[in-house]
């Protein structure tokens, strides 16, 4: 390994053990398998919602809410790694692909946000064309549709029907806080499904506080 990619890789385990996110893995060769890296893209990521669904939500609208959440969290994760260069005190070797246009490139081949996360990782980072994408999955009960400040408008009627459904900001805090986001993000690169690169965390949200802190501050971790 070249000394460069080795003080790379020890300064990405340092990142890992003192942000605390567990569990983690980096391929052996990470150092190699990315040296040539130029240009990555983080992708939409997959939501898994294990709330009550309310009785009004229809299932195309539970869809359309899933994909707005997922553009949500992907949205937020792109601007996370580019303010975590601290102003360019601490900068990334690789360009990252603006997620506006990695959704263009989506739509213009027809792939659907929830059909982008069925895809292999070679082939969507192929068709992106990037060295590597970042791909992740969020699994949580509740749902987000006060989504604007990502520039995503979810319809009136589905903010009336979750309006109705949640009660929680009339709950007390104790109870509404104990909520928690399980997330899981890897590193894939266009020689198949090994992943290069992996971290898991879990933590509790305060439901009460607006969307868009929430996923932020998770995405930051």
């Amino acid at each position: 390994m070249k000394r460069s990619s080795f003080f790379i890789l020890v300064a990405f385990w340092g990142l890992v053990l003192w942000s605390g996110c567990t569990p983690y893995y980096v391929t052996a060769n990470f150092g190699e398998r990315t040296a040539r890296h130029e240009t990555i893209a983080v992708v939409p990521f997959e939501m898994i919602y294990t709330g009550i669904i309310p009785d009004n939500l229809s299932p195309t609208e539970l869809q359309d809410l899933e994909a707005a959440e997922s553009q949500a969290f992907m949205i937020s994760f792109y601007h996370e790694i580019l303010r975590s260069t601290k102003s360019g005190k601490h900068p990334i070797r690789v360009d990252v692909q603006p997620y506006d246009r990695t959704l263009d490139l989506l739509a213009a081949r027809d792939i659907g946000i929830q059909e982008s996360w069925r895809m292999p990782a070679d082939e969507l980072a192929r068709l992106l064309n990037v060295d590597a994408i970042v791909r992740a999955r969020i699994e949580k009960n509740q749902l987000m549709p006060d989504l604007a400040s990502y520039g995503i408008e979810v319809g009136v009627r589905v903010l009336q029907v979750l309006s109705d459904h949640h009660l929680w900001p009339l709950l007390p805090h104790e109870i509404t806080k104990s909520k928690e986001i399980h997330g899981s993000y890897n590193l894939h690169d266009l020689t198949g499904e090994t992943v290069l690169w992996s971290v898991g965390i879990k933590e509790e949200a305060d439901w009460r506080m607006p969307a868009n802190e929430i996923i932020d501050n998770f995405n930051r971790r």
